[in-house]
């Protein structure tokens, strides 16, 4: 049985564990939710596939079915979790890409999907950056100590109002005036950039040889 017949549905009760795994707040789920959707479906699609909606859900389903049996998300970011799975299915993808090439053939002119193959490169450059600087973001939030990592992912933590009153109970926690908490998130957030330029530094020869060979 393939990946995708495997993972075509998705019960109830695993969504609902996603949801909660994402965040107990079932709103700003939602929002994290739609996020993880949205860049799913761009990593399949800035690889050649020719659905990448479909294979994004796929994806979920199948980070679903993994958390509802325990699996855990460790990162800070679950974004990598599901960015692992998605490997996977585009392995498939390509695998059976070869059997379904003969019925493009026959496609007219009109209807033959085109390809503008310097936009794929440009996107898939911009991708693989992203996914560097996550992987070295999440290095360095490891190697930060804990009470410092957790303020910085606090205090940048949600969108707009959410965030603001997230900075509020932040500072209310710590017991720091509204101006001390963003001195000492934006000492914080200096060192993490400069140790992520580092990082990046570092790993960019890595991704070139393995993309060379």
């Amino acid at each position: 049985m393939t990946l995708q017949r495997r993972h075509a549905t998705l019960t109830r009760e695993a969504f609902d564990k996603l949801l909660d795994t994402l965040d107990p707040d079932l709103q700003i789920a939602a929002e994290k939710y739609e996020r993880i959707r949205q860049r799913l479906m761009n990593f399949f699609e800035y690889r050649g596939c020719s659905s990448p909606d479909d294979y994004a859900d796929m994806t979920i389903n199948c980070a679903a079915k993994k958390i509802s049996e325990g699996s855990q998300i460790y990162s800070s970011d679950p974004l990598s979790f599901f960015i692992g799975i998605a490997r996977n299915f585009l392995l498939e993808y390509w695998r059976l890409a070869p059997k379904t090439a003969a019925s493009l053939d026959q496609l007219s002119v009109t209807d033959h999907p085109t390809v503008d193959a310097i936009e794929t490169m440009q996107r898939e450059e911009d991708l693989s950056r992203s996914e560097a600087e996550l992987e070295c973001l999440q290095e360095c939030l490891d190697k930060t100590d804990g009470q410092n990592r957790d303020l910085i992912v606090g205090y940048y933590i949600g969108e707009k109002a959410q965030r603001i009153e997230n900075r509020k109970r932040l500072a209310a926690e710590l017991d720091l005036e509204p101006a001390a908490l963003r001195l000492r998130a934006f000492r914080v957030r200096t060192k993490l950039e400069g140790c992520v330029k580092s990082c990046l530094a570092v790993l960019a020869p890595k991704r070139n040889h393995s993309y060379s060979n």
